[in-house]
């Protein structure tokens, strides 16, 4: 900061040693400053808004750019993994020590179920750790309790203390198959290569291998993870591990899984990706509306002192040094403004990385910012000003002396020509004056329309985009017609997995699946490049998502399915029609793709059920049940979630979760709460500058027509009367801006849909448009609220001054 202030004194020391500054013309602006105070304080409001917005968007930008991937990359994640039973049989010294290796270590993992809070089951995500004390790769956090958890016990990473009654002391209650284990918490830790608990609804747990082995009834050193040497992409990564397969094939080691995850990226970097992307437009935005303001003011004060630069230069006074002393105060204003605004900007910046972080489950890791962000904020306090004065200053100074010495504001050439139209005898007197008077500056009447427009528009197109994520809500749970699922951790015979729930009374009829919705489900069935498998009755009712091309599955002749989007990703060239070769537990499966889903859901393949056994699961197993009530009502499925979870309890099944459709949709929502809270804060910020735009056109208006108050004063108007004509003036301005802004709302949130469409669903996803009747009355509402201020309270200062003071105006 220091060096901040260092950087802007040293640049006006310069600036007056080039430009000559000399005392009187110092002494000249400090007056000219101090002659209207308040408009001098509005142009600096101007500014510190401005700047601060920017500035702390760009800090925000800076620090969230870096220290998501900071975090991720730092735990060293995983490049590939590898599941197999005879993992026994490797030698991991030499493993480790092939050339394409850089790390490696089997790291075991199992899905089982745990107790957040009095009979509410959750998915916890069991992590068998080869070493607590020295991470080659895939690196956990100390927090606080043991940080290497005593046998018997485990470790929980921090956020899940949010979502549940565990933390560092408590003793968790697990479920493994028919199993019930009361296991320590021994201590809490951070995993920044997670997704966040709170959004995902899990619980991740870490123990080492004999705890893990205890816990699970499984046998340890069964996952490999392996981080590969010189990897640039997901592309070499997946080239290194088909020698890997080939390797291990060799030893007689058979692989039954390879997982290839997203190269280098955090499971939630398209949350980030996307709130920056609303930082940077929106900020953008706001910072060219932020500059029309800072134009307008400074061209209220070229206006207002016309007279004094012809005075100036009949006595002999150059352009350049008028000039000189004009961009001085600018420099002035900058210089104030930047004092204020940019401490403001770093503070905010780092609260809104801050506030990102806690909701990502990242630590800020950046504490100072790089030196160019300080210079960079410096600049543009110091030269926006002159920049986007510099039109205006250099049309005054190179006004005529006559002309100059003969301005009194607005003169008759600025009258607006269509007198015909505002004089008709519907409109009131106020009414009619207030129309003409607002068009007689018209450039300044188009950027303030202009610019209340975009406020609009954004504002509007904010809860459009909102609208269209409800959209996608109610798609998620119109096309989840099922009222219950459960989902086990294995795959079991269909008569096995129902048996425990024969007796359940409110109970219409159940589907088996291999397969299901959710991230659970995709790590029990899919495909050998890890895309989801979902095993489904073709005709089923119990899940119909929106189809964007092609068509749902039907029974023929070839082996159909469905892919969404997410899907669509591994298989680039694939197209609806076309085949693409399948290996789900080393079974090959051609399969042709016959429609596209949008689902916001990980990446997942649709095949019709009996279709799929006959290729790849001879012995019919399932792993959901999806339950349909015979009485639906709320009460009446919460009920029936309490007799599935009671059933469970009395059986060995390994069952992972209990889940409602409403409660599946709820974790959807919390994926895009974050989206949907930074979209309406940033969209109203640009309408708050839009308004600051509108009051400053306004201020400078009367200010302009300071000589025509006192006319109008002297010929018998009221303060009243001149109040409300400002005010009216207002209104006109403030529905010109509104109409032409709810036009530009919905092209404006047409562009916005694929582009969240994109981030959310893949490749090619859009949204559905929709338009929010809510959001643009409220954005009406709004915009008329922030209008009539805008022009109160300039209107107000117009009713207080004197008809002498008014006539006298220089």
């Amino acid at each position: 900061m220091h060096a901040l202030l260092a950087f802007i004194v040293a640049g006006i020391l310069w600036f007056s040693r080039e430009f000559h500054i000399t005392k009187t013309q110092l002494k000249k602006v400090v007056s000219d400053l101090m002659t209207r105070p308040g408009r001098t304080a509005l142009v600096i409001v101007a500014l510190i808004i401005g700047l601060w917005g920017v500035g702390s968007i760009i800090v925000s930008i800076v620090i969230l750019q870096n220290d998501l991937s900071q975090n991720f990359l730092q735990t060293r994640p995983a490049h590939a993994i590898m599941t197999s039973k005879n993992f026994d049989r490797l030698d991991m010294t030499a493993f480790r020590e092939r050339a394409d290796i850089e790390s490696a270590e089997l790291r075991d993992f199992s899905m089982q179920r745990i107790e957040v809070a009095p009979n509410e089951w959750i998915p916890v995500w069991l992590f068998g750790v080869e070493d607590f004390q020295n991470f080659s790769m895939a690196q956990i956090y100390h927090v606080s309790g043991d940080s290497v958890p005593a046998s018997g016990s485990i470790l929980i990473e921090r956020e899940c203390r949010t979502i549940s009654n565990l933390d560092y002391g408590t003793v968790a209650n697990l479920r493994v198959g028919g199993r019930r284990l009361k296991v320590p918490v021994s201590g809490v830790c951070f995993d920044p290569a997670q997704a966040p608990a709170t959004q995902d609804h899990f619980v991740y747990a870490y123990a080492d291998k004999k705890t893990y082995s205890q816990i699970t009834g499984q046998p340890a050193n069964q996952r490999l993870i392996v981080r590969v040497r010189d990897a640039r992409s997901r592309k070499d990564v997946q080239v290194a591990a088909d020698k890997m397969m080939a390797y291990f094939e060799s030893m007689g080691i058979s692989v039954t899984k390879l997982e290839v995850p997203k190269f280098n990226e955090h499971p939630h970097q398209w949350q980030l990706n996307t709130l920056l992307f609303l930082q940077g437009a929106i900020g953008f935005l706001a910072f060219l509306m932020g500059a029309v303001v800072v134009s307008q003011l400074m061209a209220a004060i070229l206006s207002q002192q016309i007279r004094q630069i012809g005075v100036l230069k009949a006595i002999g006074a150059s352009r350049r040094q008028i000039l000189r002393m004009y961009i001085t105060m600018v420099l002035v204003f900058g210089i104030v403004a930047g004092a204020v605004a940019i401490p403001l900007a770093v503070w905010s910046g780092f609260a809104f990385s801050d506030f990102v972080a806690t909701k990502i489950n990242f630590e800020v890791l950046t504490s100072r910012l790089p030196i160019q962000v300080y210079v960079y904020l410096a600049i543009t306090s110091v030269m926006l000003p002159v920049l986007l004065s510099l039109p205006a200053l250099l049309r005054g100074i190179n006004a005529p002396v006559q002309q100059a010495l003969g301005d009194y504001g607005i003169g008759q050439n600025g009258r607006v020509k269509s007198d015909k139209m505002v004089s008709m005898p519907r409109l009131s007197s106020t009414l009619t004056m207030a129309v003409r008077n607002v068009g007689r500056r018209k450039k300044r009447l188009a950027l303030t329309v202009i610019a209340m427009a975009l406020g609009v528009a954004i504002f509007a197109a904010g809860f459009n985009v909102r609208r269209s994520l409800a959209v996608l809500l109610s798609d998620v749970r119109d096309g989840l017609r099922y009222d219950a699922q459960v989902v086990f951790g294995d795959q079991i015979p269909r008569d096995r997995a129902l048996l425990p729930f024969r007796d359940l009374k409110n109970v219409s009829r159940v589907e088996a699946w291999n397969g299901g919705k959710g991230e659970v489900e995709s790590r029990l069935v899919s495909a050998a490049d890890g895309v989801g498998i979902v095993a489904l009755p073709y005709n089923t009712d119990l899940f119909r998502l929106r189809i964007v091309e092609g068509r749902w599955l039907q029974r023929s002749g070839e082996t159909e399915v469905v892919m969404n989007r997410r899907a669509l990703e591994f298989y680039r060239d694939l197209k609806v029609g076309g085949f693409q070769t399948l290996i789900v537990d080393r079974n090959q499966i051609r399969v042709k793709l016959v429609g596209i889903m949008d689902e916001f859901d990980k990446a997942k393949i649709y095949i019709d059920k009996d279709r799929y056994d006959a290729l790849a699961n001879p012995d019919h197993l399932v792993n959901s049940l999806m339950f349909v009530a015979r009485d639906r009502g709320p009460g009446q499925v919460m009920a029936l979630k309490h007799d599935i979870e009671n059933a469970i309890a009395s059986s060995d099944l390994n069952v992972l979760y209990v889940m409602l459709p409403a409660e599946r949709t709820q974790i959807i929502y919390d994926h895009l709460n974050i989206i949907l809270l930074i979209l309406l804060f940033l969209a109203f910020l640009v309408l708050l500058v839009s308004a600051l735009g509108m009051a400053s056109a306004t201020g400078i208006n009367i200010m302009e027509r300071t000589r025509e108050i006192g006319v109008l004063r002297a010929i018998g108007a009221t303060p009243k009367t001149i109040y409300n004509l400002f005010v009216t003036e207002g209104f006109v301005i403030s529905v010109a801006g509104i109409a032409l802004g709810l036009i530009l709302a919905l092209p404006l949130s047409m562009l916005a849909s694929p582009f969240f469409g994109r981030l959310m669903l893949g490749d090619g996803g859009a949204l559905r448009f929709a338009w929010s009747p809510t959001g643009s009355m409220i954005t009406l509402i709004a915009t008329l609220l922030f209008g009539w201020l805008a022009s109160r309270i300039p209107a107000g200062s117009a009713m207080k001054v004197s008809t002498r003071e008014a006539l006298a105006y220089e």
